[in-house]
């Protein structure tokens, strides 16, 4: 039975799906609250169509994205793969939680980039994942941060944050 984290999770990726197609994209969410806000990019049609790593799903839709694989190609727009990384993580925070890792929200001040907020032990990290000009696919965001954070690698990717004292695990040329 998935937790109401992970639930909560679950229905900001469907969200994030189907209002990214309308021209919106996530800007902040805490998953302590259940909040979640989008912003309006502006764009009176689709700002780029879904792209799939292994083709559309048999079944189209939100249905199909909750039985198929539905991964993002690396050259679908950000508001997809934003979408896959909440599914994800929606997936892992409970094994993640496990690991003594707490996921607390996500923070996306711009469409290319985004920041997983998270505690590990007694430290507030935010890891930024980049959501556009990947390279690779983002395959298991939330597996990575899991075994990332366990293994204690989080270290060698540190980089000051913008406030100075949250320092940013900066995965983008990583993950």
């Amino acid at each position: 039975m998935a937790s109401p984290d992970s639930e909560f999770l679950t229905r900001a990726s469907e969200a994030a799906f189907e209002l990214g197609a309308e021209g919106y994209r996530v800007s902040v969410i805490t998953v302590l609250s259940r909040r979640i806000a989008f912003i309006d990019t502006g764009t009176d049609t689709t700002p780029g169509p879904p792209l799939y790593a292994q083709g559309e799903p048999l079944v189209p839709g939100r249905e199909g994205r909750r039985v198929y694989d539905w991964q993002p190609a690396t050259e679908a727009p950000s508001w997809m793969l934003m979408a896959w990384l909440l599914e994800d993580l929606a997936t892992w925070i409970d094994p993640l939680a496990d690991e003594h890792v707490t996921l607390t929200g996500v923070e996306s001040p711009l469409p290319h980039w985004c920041d997983v907020l998270v505690r590990a032990d007694d430290t507030a990290y935010r890891v930024r994942i980049a959501l556009a000009d990947r390279d690779e696919l983002l395959d298991f965001p939330g597996m990575y941060l899991r075994d990332l954070f366990a293994e204690g690698r989080q270290h060698q990717y540190l980089t000051p944050g913008p406030d100075q004292e949250t320092p940013v695990v900066d995965l983008r040329g990583v993950l």
